[in-house]
């Protein structure tokens, strides 16, 4: 498969879908939902993906930033590298201390901490990097699904610990500590109009009131940890009545091959 990004992503993606008898799309990687969402009707099938608008806003960090907080959904302070004079006066505006990651949402959400002004030429940083205040506190990722009509409740919350400075682990957070947690990300989909399986990144400030750092809008790294998220999405795409086809280059009378259900969609 060719790049998300390169205009080959999608007839290839298409050619794939045509020749297996796919009958379902589901994307795997946030690199791959800009292009499938805007083209998922040239697809002819069924796709696991939210709208354009929400995918677009989701996709970009800033955006993100920009709608949550418009709908007053904690998020830390923010910015891009053109919004501060140099890496002082941004250290300044974000406490003393900052992340920084790229603008555009991927499968990973690895992010660079800043606490010195000399640890970077801000001169050479675009506004392709998006930053962020630091958040000291306990980090979290909610797994979650949330069906079409954005109704029912199925949700799995992890705390993130370090160990090792380099491993993690995520551990099963109680439901008596979890209300807030959940309740921040839930309020996140919510304002950005996203459905779907999603997994957001969440921390707890000094104050004790969590902060939404981050918005994945497909399977993320830990849905693994709630298996009943894909019985949700095949619950909401069923597959239509079975019919024979043909694998490509088959000749008549050749045995048929029933539909393949899903299509798994990890981008290059």
């Amino acid at each position: 498969m060719p790049e998300p990004t390169n205009p080959g992503f999608l007839p290839a993606l298409a050619r794939i879908v045509q020749r297996y008898g796919i009958d379902l799309v589901i994307p795997a990687s946030s690199d791959a939902l800009p292009a499938i969402s805007v083209g998922r009707l040239s697809l002819g099938v069924d796709v696991v993906v939210p709208g354009p608008g929400p995918t677009g806003t989701a996709h970009d960090r800033l955006l993100t930033a920009w709608s949550l907080r418009s709908h007053g959904v904690g998020v830390p302070d923010f910015g891009v590298p053109s919004d501060f004079a140099d890496a002082e006066d941004a250290l300044d505006a974000m406490g003393g201390q900052l992340t920084l990651r790229s603008r555009w949402a991927s499968g990973a959400r690895a992010a660079t901490v800043l606490n010195g002004s000399d640890d970077v030429d801000w001169s050479a940083m675009s506004d392709d990097w998006f930053v962020q205040r630091f958040v000291p506190g306990p980090a979290y990722s909610v797994v979650l699904y949330r069906p079409l009509d954005g109704k029912g409740r199925l949700s799995t919350v992890l705390e993130e610990s370090v160990r090792d400075d380099t491993a993690t682990t995520m551990t099963l957070v109680g439901d008596d500590h979890a209300v807030g947690v959940e309740g921040v990300a839930r309020a996140a989909v919510r304002a950005l109009g996203l459905t779907g399986p999603l997994e957001v990144g969440v921390r707890r400030g000094a104050d004790g009131l969590p902060m939404v750092l981050d918005v994945q809008a497909c399977f993320g790294p830990h849905s693994g940890l709630n298996p009943e998220m894909l019985d949700a999405v095949l619950r909401d795409h069923p597959a239509p009545p079975s019919s024979g086809v043909r694998r490509h280059g088959t000749v008549p009378g050749a045995p048929v091959e029933l539909r393949s259900r899903t299509a798994r969609v990890e981008g290059a």
